[in-house]
């Protein structure tokens, strides 16, 4: 009889004993949940202090210097602008203006400025028909030659010439030269050749001789 009051009494014991242990370990969760801290007094410890965080790397502007000089330049970086001398020289323009022109038969043809841009010539020109039937003036056929002998052809992708001329009237118009004038050369002279017409000059063809190059 002894010994089973005995058994019972340590069964509530045991019960009891872990009863309280789940209450300690269900306060212990709660505090390290709140508080971020497990245990009481000098026992406990901060759960914070276990985790870290990655340091962040700043981020440099092109503005940033090292050393006293700026990055401005550094590898796989693009300087900020260039220099007045990394720009290419621009051609300088020149012309000369004038009338320099040559009539045959009831065709007068007359040329009135040059403009040279690096040493491409634009020659503008006024061609006059005083006769009673139209008159062309093929691109194809306009040449020059200057001073030194060296030929040249009218570019037909950028000159702007009329080639008809109607009777009794005039046109104008520009043709530029296929080709840079030599360095040497001073003067050169224009001809139109291949003109059409009832009333063309004798042999088709006028030339207009003299004419300066701009320097």
């Amino acid at each position: 009889m002894d010994d089973e009051i005995h058994r019972k009494k340590s069964s509530a014991v045991l019960k009891i004993s872990m009863v309280m242990l789940g209450v300690l370990v269900l306060l212990g969760v709660i505090q390290a949940v709140t508080a971020g801290t497990v245990g009481v007094g000098a026992l406990s410890f901060s759960l914070g202090e276990t985790s870290s965080t990655a340091p962040t790397t700043p981020t440099r502007t092109s503005d940033e210097t090292i050393g006293g000089g700026t990055l401005d330049g550094a590898v796989g970086s693009a300087p900020s602008s260039s220099s007045a001398d990394d720009a290419p020289p621009s051609a300088e323009n020149k012309t000369v203006t004038g009338a320099w022109k040559q009539a045959r038969g009831l065709l007068t043809v007359e040329v009135t400025k040059v403009e040279s841009l690096g040493g491409r010539l634009k020659v503008f020109v006024t061609a006059i028909n005083a006769s009673t039937a139209k008159m062309d003036l093929p691109v194809a056929s306009i040449s020059a030659v200057d001073d030194a002998q060296r030929s040249y052809g009218a570019s037909p992708s950028t000159s702007r010439w009329p080639v008809s001329i109607a009777r009794n009237s005039s046109i104008n118009g520009f043709v530029e030269l296929d080709q840079r004038v030599g360095a040497s050369s001073t003067t050169f002279s224009l001809t139109f050749a291949g003109i059409i017409g009832q009333l063309a000059p004798t042999g088709g063809a006028v030339t207009v001789s003299g004419i300066p190059i701009p320097k």
